[in-house]
C-alpha cells in the first residue's frame, strides 16, 4: 500500500513539474539572471523557465552583480557573424562568443 502511494505522488509530482514547462513564451523584456555553468541571461521567466526544464539544466536565479561576476570576456578571433533584434534594431557581433558577452555585460537580450 505504502509502495501505491509512493508512486501516485511521484507521478503527480512528476506531472506537476513537466506541466509548468511552457512551450513558447511572450517577448516582453523582464530580464532574469541566472547561475548555472556560469552567467545565464534570460528575456524573462518565462523563457528562463523554459531553459530550466531540459534534463541537464540547473540554472538558479541570482542578481545582475553576482551574474555578471561570471561573464567571459575572451573570445576567439574568429570571424562567423551573428546578430539578434534589440528594441527593433538589428545588431551584428563577429561571432556567437562576442554576442554572448555583450549579453552577459549589458542584460541585453536579443530576438532572433
Amino acid at each position: 500500500m505504502k509502495s501505491v502511494l509512493l508512486c501516485l505522488l511521484l507521478g503527480l509530482a512528476l506531472s506537476q513539474v513537466s506541466g509548468s514547462c511552457p512551450e513558447t513564451c511572450p517577448d516582453t523584456e523582464d530580464v532574469v539572471w541566472a547561475l548555472g555553468g556560469g552567467c545565464n541571461v534570460f528575456r524573462n521567466k518565462c523563457h528562463f523557465d523554459k531553459a530550466n526544464c531540459q534534463p541537464d539544466s540547473a540554472l538558479t536565479i541570482t542578481t545582475k552583480e553576482e551574474c555578471q561576476k561570471l561573464c567571459n570576456f575572451a573570445c576567439p578571433a574568429v570571424y562567423d557573424p551573428v546578430g539578434g533584434i534589440y528594441k527593433g534594431e538589428l545588431r551584428r557581433f563577429g561571432n556567437q562568443c562576442e554576442k554572448n558577452v555583450h549579453i552577459c555585460q549589458t542584460g541585453e537580450t536579443f530576438l532572433d
